[in-house]
């Protein structure tokens, strides 16, 4: 006999695996729950770590269900099969990390390139710099060189007579390299719209991209949906 146990969401593989093990024992079954798409199996003589570590070599072996029969060590053709899949993962990763790290190298270059020259136009020098000594930490900062950045990018494009509406969002593709959050972009917004010579215009153009009348007052923060007028 099989018992499904349905891993609700927020529980994690231990708390999963050991109420599987209390139910299997109890009822003197099978018990099997899904995790991240894995089936695992428990019984009452499942070894827990033996299966943690089953499902952590999943992915990489593609073994689409484990347990319950855990066995204490792999037999050698398996270990030697997983230590190579393992092996090529990790060379395959760092391919891909040095590709995108080079990739970051250029836009940083690129955008540098751009922008050089080029001042900030602040309506609220006062206020940009109180939101630069409040924010000297990663997150804020990166939000607030994500700000100027961006702002830089937009003025370019105002001098050539673009407005904020046709710049806003193809000016912001130079800036991948910065890897902010939707929250830390609607601070940007946030911040910008207080302190910058065009942040009225950015406020409105940005609220009436996320449904929210240009007449509100704040700025939309598209990660929450919220609208805010304390700045960052």
């Amino acid at each position: 006999m099989t018992y499904k146990l349905n891993a609700s969401i927020g529980n994690n593989f231990s708390t999963v695996s050991e109420k599987a093990k209390q139910i299997a024992t109890e009822k003197n079954v099978t018990v099997e729950f899904e995790f991240n798409g894995v089936i695992c199996l428990v019984d009452k003589n499942t070894n827990l770590e033996w299966l943690y570590r089953d499902y952590s070599n999943s992915w990489t072996m593609e073994w689409e269900t484990v347990g319950a029969n855990c066995l204490p060590e792999y037999i050698p053709e398996v270990q030697a099969e997983l230590e190579k899949r393992t092996k090529a993962r990790a060379e395959k990763q760092a391919i891909e990390d040095a590709a995108y790290r080079a990739k970051e190298e250029k836009e940083k270059k690129e955008f540098a390139a751009k922008v050089d020259g080029v001042e900030l136009e602040l309506s609220d020098v006062e206020g940009w710099n109180k939101s630069r000594e409040v924010n000297s930490d990663g997150y804020g900062g990166a939000a607030l060189d994500y700000a100027e950045g961006w702002a830089k990018l937009m003025q370019i494009e105002i001098a050539k007579g673009k407005t904020i509406a046709e710049c806003y969002d193809y000016s912001q593709k130079g800036l991948g390299f910065l890897g902010i959050t939707g929250f830390q972009f609607g601070c940007a917004v946030s911040v910008l719209s207080q302190t910058w010579k065009h942040g009225e215009e950015l406020r409105k153009v940005h609220n009436k991209k996320y449904g929210v009348s240009e007449e509100k007052k704040g700025t939309v923060n598209p990660a929450i949906l919220t609208v805010s007028s304390n700045a960052v």
